[in-house]
C-alpha cells in the first residue's frame, strides 16, 4: 500500500512525530512518501529513512492563535491551485491512501476526495482558549469538514478525541498516542555541561529548570514568569531556560516586557531553538510545562524519558502521561501560584524529585513508537476504497467546502476589521475555478 503523508510544517517540533512513526512502519507492507510545505530540518530526517520527500506548498485553513485576519486570508489564497498540484502528484505516484498531519492543512483532504482515495486525518490539539482566534471561532464547521472528508480521524489523546466526538459522527475515531524511539533518543550524544551552560549563558552551578515549547500564548510561559520571583528569591542561582521558536511576536513582546519589569533577565533565559533537546534536558533537574492547551505534549515525554520530573498543567494531554505525585506534578491551568508551589516542592526536595524522575523514565516506556506504528497500520488496513457513490459525493463536498470556507473566512475577516496589510493577490485564476467565482462574488474581474 502506497501512502502519502502530508505534514503541516517542516521544522523540528511536533512534526518530528511523523519521522518517528515512519521509522517503525512495516516497509514490506507499506510504501511511504512524504510531502512537506517547504524545505526544512524534517526533510533530512525523513530522507535518512530512505523515504522520498516532495516539497509542495500547503496553506493553513485554520488560523493560528496570533494571526491577523489578513494573514489568514493570505494563507487561503491559492488553495485550489495547491490542491490541483497535489492531486497531480498523488495520481502520478499511484498513491493508495492519504494521511494528513495535522488538521490545520486542507489540501490533502480535498485531493483525496477528488481522486476517490481513502483519507486519514490526524488531530494533535484542542480547540478553544484562543485557538482558533475569536474572530474565526467556528469549530463546529471545522469538525464537520473533518467528519465529511476523513475516513478515519486519529487523535493523540482521549481528550482530543472527546472534543472531536461532539461533532464527528461519520469518520472512525481512534486514539493513538504520540511516541518516539526512546532508546535512540537516549543514545544521542550530548555536549559537555560546561560547554552547554556557556552556550546558553547559564552560570556554572546554577540550578536549571527547562521549559520547552514555542513562545506563544497557549503555551503559557507568562504564567511561569509570574511564578518565578518567589522561587528565585528562595533558591538563589535558579534559572529557567526557555527553548522554542518565537512565532507570536505580540506574546513575545509581552513576555519580555514582564521579565524586564520583574527584573528577571538573568533568571529567565530564552535560548531559542535547541535542535537536540537532550542537550538542555541533560543540564536540567526538572521540566515545567505551563500550557493552557496541549493535545499530548511530546516535550513532556522526552523529559520523562530523560529521567526528569515534570510539573505540567491539567490542560488535556499531560493527564494521560504524567502520574500526579508519582512521575511528576499536575497543577491547574493559568494558576501561577499553584505552578510555583509545585516547582518549590521539587526544588526543596532533590531526593524526592530524583525519585519522581526515575518513575517518569519507567512511565515513558509505555509510549513506544512500535506500538504507535502498529496501531496506525491497523487503521490503514481497516479502510476500504470509498464506493463510487461516496467518491462522487465527496468530490462535490470538496467544492462546497472550499466555497463555504472562503465565505466564512471573508465574513469573519470583515467583522474583525481591516487587515494591517492586504493579503497578496493570487495570480489570475482560470475561468470557472473557485477563485474566479470568488472574484465575481466580491466585485473582481476575470478575463
Amino acid at each position: 500500500m502506497k501512502i502519502a503523508y502530508l505534514v503541516h510544517q517542516s521544522g523540528a517540533g511536533s512534526e518530528r512525530v511523523v519521522a518517528s512513526v515512519l521509522s517503525a512502519l512495516d516497509r514490506e507492507r507499506f510504501e511511504p512518501l512524504v510531502i512537506l510545505p517547504v524545505d526544512g530540518p524534517l526533510r533530512a530526517e525523513i530522507e535518512a529513512l530512505a523515504i522520498p520527500v516532495h516539497i509542495l506548498p500547503l496553506g493553513w485553513w485554520i488560523p493560528a492563535t496570533h494571526w491577523s485576519a489578513g494573514e489568514f486570508l493570505a494563507q487561503l489564497a491559492g488553495v485550489s491551485e495547491r490542491t490541483d498540484a497535489l492531486a497531480a502528484l498523488l495520481e502520478g505516484e499511484r498513491v493508495d491512501l492519504v494521511h494528513t498531519h495535522f488538521i490545520v492543512t486542507l489540501e490533502g483532504a480535498l485531493a483525496a476526495a477528488r481522486l476517490g482515495l481513502p483519507h486519514v486525518w490526524q488531530s494533535r490539539g484542542f480547540f478553544g482558549g484562543g485557538f482558533p482566534p475569536v474572530w474565526f471561532d467556528d469549530t463546529r464547521f471545522i469538525f464537520s469538514v473533518v467528519d465529511l472528508l476523513a475516513d478515519a480521524l486519529l487523535c493523540v489523546s482521549r481528550g482530543v478525541e472527546a472534543q472531536a466526538a461532539e461533532v464527528c459522527r461519520l469518520a472512525a475515531r481512534r486514539v493513538i498516542h504520540d511516541s518516539f524511539d526512546l532508546d535512540a533518543f537516549l543514545a544521542q550524544p550530548v555536549e559537555e555541561p560546561a560547554a552547554l551552560r556557556a552556550r546558553y549563558g547559564i552560570a556554572d552551578g546554577a540550578r536549571v529548570v527547562a521549559c520547552v515549547g514555542g513562545i506563544q500564548r497557549r503555551k503559557g510561559q507568562l504564567d511561569l514568569v509570574e511564578a518565578a520571583p518567589a522561587l528565585v528569591r528562595e533558591f538563589p542561582g535558579l534559572v529557567f531556560a526557555l527553548a522554542g521558536t518565537a512565532g507570536d511576536a505580540e506574546y513575545l513582546a509581552a513576555l519580555e516586557a514582564r521579565v524586564a519589569a520583574l527584573g528577571l533577565e538573568r533568571q529567565i533565559r530564552r535560548i531559542g531553538v535547541e535542535p537536540d533537546i537532550r542537550n538542555l534536558l541533560s543540564v536540567s533537574e526538572a521540566l515545567v510545562h505551563p500550557s493552557h492547551s496541549e493535545g499530548f505534549g511530546l516535550a513532556i515525554l522526552e523529559a520523562m524519558a530523560s529521567g526528569l520530573p515534570v510539573v505540567a498543567t491539567r490542560c488535556g494531554g499531560p493527564e494521560e502521561t504524567v502520574e500526579d505525585g508519582v512521575s511528576g506534578l499536575l497543577v491547574p491551568v493559568a494558576d501561577p501560584p499553584a505552578l510555583g508551589a509545585a516547582l518549590r516542592r521539587l526544588l526543596a526536595d532533590p531526593d524526592g524529585a530524583r525519585a519522581m524522575g526515575r518513575a517518569a523514565a519507567v512511565r515513558a516506556r509505555a509510549f513506544s513508537v512500535e506500538a504507535t506504528a502498529r496501531r496506525t497500520e491497523e487503521v490503514y488496513l481497516g479502510l476500504a476504497r470509498p464506493s463510487e457513490e461516496i467518491r462522487a459525493l465527496r468530490s462535490r463536498l470538496a467544492d462546497f467546502v472550499v466555497d463555504e470556507l472562503l465565505t466564512r473566512s471573508r465574513r469573519a475577516a470583515a467583522a474583525a476589521g481591516p487587515p494591517a496589510a492586504p493579503p497578496p493577490l493570487p495570480r489570475t485564476p482560470p475561468r470557472g475555478s473557485w477563485p474566479a467565482r470568488l472574484r465575481r462574488r466580491f466585485g473582481g474581474s476575470n478575463p
